[in-house]
């Protein structure tokens, strides 16, 4: 009768578990919806535009938020330039750098577009070899050239740059492939982008579900033996 007891109440524990962290891990599923982390194109015109090519790089700062309760890393979502010319439309690159002392770092990773480039907004995505992000960190977005050299829209000292956080965020540009970075505040003059991220939930939010969903399943499968 006690070994009964107990098998049912390590059935009810091995349950609760699994309806435990299947509703944190739903919930942190429901919040790991795209968010615009930095946007300098929604209400700007471009009045201007820098013009990458291959060892005058141009790159544009944001920084990621403190990750949401359940989540302990973001995943890229997507990037979005305004080119204002770019005849060949092909040999350029799209990089994630980190940032070291305020300035581009070391390359994270590289995005590509999924559409034909055209003049004005086009969207970069990730590669499923793409690491996710670390919360309350800087990193850069860095144009390259190529045998095509694009001109990456700016919005003028008027711009608007959102939200008020990315407000302190700089710019910055190289004539000599990285060697040397001289950076200025975006606000002056942003270079006009869209970065979406996706809070990534923690692997113990989704450990937790999996392991009482397991227990529940070979306490189930056992009983069912004995009978």
């Amino acid at each position: 009768m006690r070994l009964a007891s107990l098998s049912n109440s390590f059935r009810t524990l091995s349950l609760g578990m699994a309806i435990l962290g299947l509703l944190v891990a739903a919930g942190s599923a429901k919040r790991a919806t795209a968010e615009v982390i930095f946007d300098s194109i929604t209400g700007n015109t471009a009045t201007g535009s820098t013009t990458a090519s291959v060892n005058g790089w141009r790159a544009a700062q944001f920084i990621l938020p403190a990750a949401p309760a359940g989540n302990d890393r973001f995943g890229l979502g997507s990037v979005v330039l305004n080119l204002a010319h770019n005849p060949l439309a092909t040999d350029f690159s799209v990089e994630i750098y980190s940032s070291v002392s305020g300035k581009p770092g070391s390359s994270v990773g590289q995005l590509v577009a999924t559409q034909p480039i055209v003049v004005g907004n086009n969207s970069f995505f990730t590669t499923n070899s793409f690491p996710t992000l670390t919360p309350a960190t800087s990193y850069w977005v860095v144009l390259k050239g190529g045998a095509s050299s694009p001109q990456w829209g700016t919005a003028g000292n008027t711009g608007l740059i959102s939200p008020a956080s990315q407000l302190g965020t700089s710019t910055a540009l190289t004539n000599n492939a990285g060697s040397t970075w001289f950076t200025n505040p975006a606000a002056n003059n942003p270079s006009m982008m869209t970065v979406n991220a996706v809070a990534v939930p923690e692997p113990s939010t989704w450990a937790m579900g999996l392991a009482g969903l397991g227990f529940a399943g070979v306490t189930a499968l056992r009983r069912r033996r004995q009978g």
